[in-house]
C-alpha cells in the first residue's frame, strides 16, 4: 500500500507547505507525492526540498483504494476531498478543522493514542488535533499518570499564521502601510493585527476554538473542565500558551518534572536563559523547532494544588501539520507493511 503516492490536499496552503518541508526530510521523492489544490493551472508548483512538484486541481484527482490522503489548511477543500477519497477507498488524515467536528472521524494524536489507527477501516478518516491540542495534550496525559485533574485553564497567544498565508500577508501589509503613514486595512481578521492584540471575542482565534473538546477526548478524562481563552498577537509564527492545571493533590514539582521529561516532544527549560520566544524559536535549528518548550514550571503560591507553566512552540513544526506527518509515518511503517 505504501507504494501508492501520498496525496496532499491543500499543498499550496501554509500548512501544506510545512508538511512538504517535513516530508522532504523523510527523503520522499517527487514521484511519491501528488500535490493537490482547489484550483490549479499547468504552471502551478510547490516545493519539496530542492524539487518542484506540479499542482493539480482536486477536480482532476483520481484517488485510489488503499491510498493515504493528507488534507491541510483548507477545511472546505478537505470536506470535498474526504467525500471523493472515501468513495475510492482511501484513508484520510485530516489536519484541517473540518473532521474535528465530525462524529465519524477518530481524533488521533501521534504522542497520545497512535494505536487508534489500528481500529480504522481502510477508508477511514483520522482527525488530526489542532495546533493548541497537539501541543497541550501530551502534557495533560502525562500529568494524569500522577492523579486526576480537576480543572484546566488555557490562555493561548496565537500568531497570525494560525489563519494561514492570508494572515501572514495581512500583517505584513498592515505593518508596511502603518510605517508609511497609511491606514491599516483588514479582511482576514475582524480588526487590525499590526501593533495590536485581538482577544478571542474579536473574531475567530483558529484552533483554540475547538481545543477544549479535543483535550478532553485525548486526555481520556470525560467531564474534565477545560477553559480556553485566546488572542491573536502581531507576530507571524509561533504560539505561547499559559497552562494552569488544578490537581487533586498537592503539587510536587519534582515528580511533575519527571513525568514531563518522559514526553519525547517536550523540553523543559531549567532557567530563563534556556527559554524560547516565538521569534527565537522560529529562527532556531530544526531539532528545537520540533519540540514543545516548557518554561516557568511551578506550583501556585496561592494554591498548593495548582500547577502553572508556559508552553512555547512553532505552530508550523509541532502543530497539526507535524501531527499529520507523524501519523503518516506510523501508517506506512507500523500498520501497512
Amino acid at each position: 500500500m505504501s507504494d501508492i503516492p501520498l496525496a496532499l490536499v491543500g499543498a499550496d496552503t501554509f500548512a501544506g507547505e510545512s508538511i512538504l518541508s517535513m516530508l522532504a526530510e523523510l527523503d520522499l521523492t517527487a514521484d511519491k507525492i501528488i500535490a493537490i489544490a482547489g484550483v490549479s493551472d499547468d504552471e502551478t508548483t510547490v516545493s519539496l526540498g530542492s524539487h518542484s512538484l506540479p499542482v493539480q486541481s482536486l477536480a482532476k484527482m483520481q484517488f485510489q483504494s488503499g491510498q493515504i490522503v493528507i488534507c491541510a489548511g483548507d477545511a472546505e477543500l478537505a470536506e470535498e476531498a474526504i467525500g471523493l477519497a472515501g468513495a475510492a477507498g482511501a484513508m484520510v488524515l485530516d489536519a484541517t478543522p473540518f473532521s474535528r467536528s465530525q462524529n465519524y472521524a477518530s481524533l488521533v494524536h501521534p504522542d497520545v493514542n497512535p494505536e487508534a489507527l489500528m481500529t480504522l477501516q481502510q477508508n477511514g478518516v483520522v482527525a488530526v488535533p489542532g495546533d493548541v491540542a497537539m501541543t497541550v495534550a501530551p502534557v495533560l496525559r502525562a500529568l494524569r499518570q500522577l492523579g486526576d485533574i480537576g480543572r484546566v485553564d488555557l490562555c493561548c497567544c496565537l500568531s497570525v499564521s494560525s489563519a494561514g498565508k492570508v494572515g501572514v500577508s495581512e500583517l505584513a501589509g498592515q505593518t508596511n502601510r502603518l510605517l508609511n503613514g497609511l491606514p491599516a486595512e483588514h479582511s482576514v481578521f475582524s480588526e487590525q493585527t499590526a501593533f495590536n492584540v485581538l482577544p478571542s471575542f474579536v473574531g475567530n482565534c483558529g484552533d483554540a476554538v475547538t481545543a477544549g473538546r479535543e483535550l478532553v477526548t485525548l486526555s481520556g478524562h470525560e467531564g474534565m473542565p477545560v477553559h480556553v481563552n485566546s488572542m491573536v498577537a502581531s507576530v507571524f509564527y509561533g504560539q505561547v500558551i499559559h497552562l494552569s492545571v488544578s490537581l487533586d493533590w498537592a503539587v510536587g514539582v519534582s515528580e511533575v518534572w519527571d513525568v514531563l521529561e518522559g514526553i519525547p516532544s517536550v523540553k523543559i527549560a531549567a532557567d530563563p536563559e534556556e527559554s524560547f520566544t516565538p521569534v527565537s524559536l522560529v529562527s532556531a535549528d530544526e531539532d528545537q523547532r520540533r519540540l514543545v518548550h516548557i518554561c516557568g514550571l511551578g506550583s501556585s503560591e496561592a494554591q498548593e494544588n495548582v500547577l502553572n507553566m508556559w508552553i512555547v512552540s512553532d505552530n508550523s513544526r509541532s502543530g497539526s501539520a507535524s501531527g499529520a506527518v507523524q501519523l503518516y509515518q506510523w501508517l506506512i511503517t507500523e500498520f501497512l507493511q
